[in-house]
């Protein structure tokens, strides 16, 4: 029994909501007093009325109802500006100070004033503690009954109540309710029972519903937080788990410039913007021998966990049939067929696959569906080539791929990239296409791999300004500078 009564009175379910509640019953206290200070306001224009003979009520009696509600307002007001709305407490001394207000100000006014008596029940579900809203509501009935008691005792009874002071007869009234009454020889007790059967049990019953949809609101306030909070803690957990898969996804390709300090044949730098927290996209550079360097730069169909998952899955397989020896068109045959043999998931891979000779700038490519690399001599500017393409990796068994050459000479440079950068979008819908992505090489065509991708990033962040990135982008950028033979 007392968990089950401790349970209606939890404010918070764990350390985990506990800041949520906390900020919510604060946001509540200053609700309460606001209402508060229009209370305020509605009792001193009550009292300006009264004194113009607005109200049936006698002027001491009004004054002494005044001068004690401004006083139990300005009473948890005051308390409330002293900590700030931040005391859990402050929550029963406001509420129940404004619920004696309001009792006064319905004794005194009632039909006039009847719906102000649902105001402290409304304001207790706001805390989101069924508890506290029973409490408020409880309080809340008997004040009612008191100050039905209290407008009666005093003559101030709606005349609704007496439809028939006589059988047959129609009354009608002129001067103030009480006057009237009193003229009719009306019995004090008869005018009490019938304020009560008449009045307040319709009056009970109307508050009892009230009543239920503040505890049912407070409960839906209460369940909706929680929810919120495991919904919260379910998204910190996914997003802890996507930040460790994006490490392993940085982490598993080349990202320590320069990669082979000790080898001055070339320079060659790479960088990989995912549009979300882990991509499709991947490159890789691995040395087959001593003396030829592969060149990876690849997209998968997907984007997120699903393509990243697929990425690694691909990075390993054309990574380790790679040393194994072929051509780069051999090679992708066999990653080609084992990943069309597990590919319930139906991506592809579009990838450029290139092996570079050190000793004489002599390379051998494929390009699997993948986007048009540019290359730069060391006299010109940076052009794209139409290579021969052949199917995506992922899509069909059996594909047979195409090899073609290449010769690089000192000074020459490859770039390669994904379609995030020809792809990408500005907020007008244009697309920065490859037209400008070489132009943005051109800017300084002799300058570092470095410098390179550094320009092309620039030109793509002015273009886009901020347009949300859809697509990962991924960028290489290899400069042979020819064979040292010491």
């Amino acid at each position: 029994m007392f968990n089950r009564l401790k349970k209606y009175f939890t404010v918070y379910g764990s350390e985990d909501t506990k800041r949520i509640f906390q900020k919510n019953e604060i946001e509540s206290n200053r609700l309460v007093a606001v209402v508060m200070a229009a209370c305020g306001v509605i009792l001193i224009v009550a009292w300006i009325l009264n004194i113009f003979g607005v109200f049936a009520l006698d002027k001491a009696r009004m004054n002494t109802l005044a001068v004690q509600g401004l006083f139990e307002l300005a009473f948890p007001l005051v308390l409330y500006f002293v900590f700030k709305g931040q005391k859990s407490w402050l929550k029963y001394v406001m509420v129940i100070c404004l619920l004696l207000v309001l009792t006064r100000l319905f004794g005194a006014l009632n039909h006039n004033v009847i719906l102000i008596m649902t105001i402290p029940v409304l304001l207790s579900s706001r805390y989101f503690s069924r508890g506290f809203t029973y409490i408020i509501s409880a309080l809340s009935i008997l004040s009612l009954f008191i100050g039905t008691i209290s407008a009666a005792n005093s003559g101030i009874v709606d005349l609704n109540f007496f439809p028939q002071l006589a059988e047959g007869s129609n009354v009608i009234i002129h001067g103030t309710l009480r006057e009237s009454l009193l003229a009719f020889n009306t019995e004090p007790n008869e005018i009490l029972v019938r304020s009560l059967i008449h009045g307040f049990l319709p009056r009970l019953l109307v508050f009892m519903i009230i009543t239920m949809i503040a505890v049912l609101i407070a409960q839906h306030g209460y369940d909706m937080v929680i929810e919120q909070e495991r919904v919260s803690t379910a998204s910190a957990k996914v997003k802890l788990e996507l930040d460790s898969a994006k490490r392993l996804q940085t982490g598993v390709v080349p990202n320590i410039f320069p990669p082979f300090p000790d080898r001055t044949e070339f320079d060659i730098f790479a960088a990989m913007y995912t549009a979300k927290e882990v991509g499709g996209d991947f490159y890789d550079f691995f040395f087959v021998d001593d003396d030829h360097l592969a060149i990876v730069v690849a997209d998968v169909s997907d984007k997120g966990v699903p393509a990243a998952l697929f990425m690694m899955a691909a990075k390993i397989l054309i990574s380790d049939r790679a040393l194994m020896g072929g051509t780069p068109a051999e090679i992708l045959g066999f990653v080609n067929d084992r990943i069309c043999k597990n590919n319930s998931a139906e991506m592809f891979v579009t990838v450029w696959l290139g092996i570079i000779d050190l000793k004489t700038g002599k390379g051998i490519a494929a390009n699997a569906g993948h986007e048009y690399p540019a290359f730069r001599n060391r006299q010109g500017e940076f052009e794209i080539l139409k290579d021969n393409h052949s199917f995506i990796v992922g899509g069909m068994e059996n594909v047979r791929y195409k090899d073609y050459e290449f010769a690089l000479k000192e000074g020459d440079s490859l770039f390669l990239y994904t379609d995030g950068i020809p792809e990408a979008n500005n907020k007008d819908h244009e697309l920065f296409s490859t037209e400008r992505m070489v132009e943005a090489l051109n800017k300084n065509p002799d300058g570092s791999p470095e410098e390179l991708l550094r320009n092309v990033k620039t030109e793509l962040d002015n273009f886009v300004q901020g347009y949300t990135q859809s697509d990962d982008i991924t960028m290489v950028s290899f400069k042979y500078n020819g064979y040292n033979k010491d």
